[in-house]
């Protein structure tokens, strides 16, 4: 994996937030982190924490419930905006339209042509090594597979973001290491920032080149590793081993306070 500059602007910056729900609960209060851009950073933690809360917020999907603030490119977070895009658990792909329909379907929204709009999406299911599969329908095809389009819709718009809660999570270990070779790739060819929520350890230190993981109610960040160096990409390796433990141990003895 290619490193990042150390030298990157930020992509976020969080600044003291605070998410309301109802009822009086508030899973972020005060939080405080910054997210750079051309990254990917993994967000761990115990179920309930405020990850994917913080993952939709970064997205401007809860603006009006949140106090304090989040800054996109050194500008406050007012909206949703096509520079952010999320990839939820589910993929939510159309079923009634075939894999290059359900790739393109977020360009009929954007100006071009109908063979430019074409030329984007034959680019993309290459380059997620779905062109084989452009005129099958999602029931046709593999968990693996309909992930793969998800994340092909998401990047044929070409955000400059890319939000993932728990994409891999309905896999079986084989596929999910497909996919994580898949995430690398993409990530080599087209640098984009990517902020990812898991409850997996080994997956978040094997794609992050930074991890977060937070705890307590309301949620603190309790970790803060920076994961981009060779070593500890070796998942049978000493480093790798230790920072695993280490995150474990943190979110076992976090949730064991709740």
């Amino acid at each position: 994996m290619l490193a990042p500059s150390r030298l990157a602007p930020l992509a976020f910056r969080v600044e003291r937030l605070t998410v309301d729900y109802e009822r009086g609960t508030s899973p972020l209060q005060d939080l405080d982190l910054e997210i750079r851009a051309g990254e990917i950073t993994c967000i761990l933690g115990e179920s309930g924490c405020g990850k994917t809360t913080l993952l939709k917020t970064l997205g401007g999907f809860l603006i009006g419930r949140d106090t304090g603030g989040v800054l996109f490119q050194g500008r406050y977070l007012a909206a949703p905006t096509s520079d952010v895009v999320m990839i939820f658990q589910e993929n939510n792909l159309f079923p009634w339209l075939n894999v290059r329909a359900n790739v393109g379907f977020g360009l009929r929204f954007q100006l071009g042509s109908r063979k430019q709009q074409r030329q984007a999406v034959d680019r993309i299911l290459d380059l997620v090594g779905l062109d084989h599969a452009a005129s099958k329908y999602p029931h046709q095809l593999s968990g693996g597979m309909r992930q793969r389009v998800a994340i092909a819709r998401a990047l044929v718009t070409e955000p400059q973001v890319l939000l993932l809660d728990e994409p891999f999570s309905a896999l079986d270990i084989s596929l999910r290491r497909r996919m994580h070779a898949l995430m690398q790739s993409l990530w080599e060819q087209t640098r984009k920032t990517m902020v990812m929520v898991t409850h997996n350890v080994e997956e978040a230190i094997q794609l992050g080149h930074r991890v977060i993981v937070l705890g307590g109610s309301p949620a603190r960040v309790l970790i803060d590793k920076n994961c981009n160096f060779t070593a500890i990409k070796d998942r049978y390796g000493p480093e790798f081993l230790s920072l695993q433990r280490e995150i474990e141990d943190m979110i076992y003895e976090g949730a064991d306070e709740e």
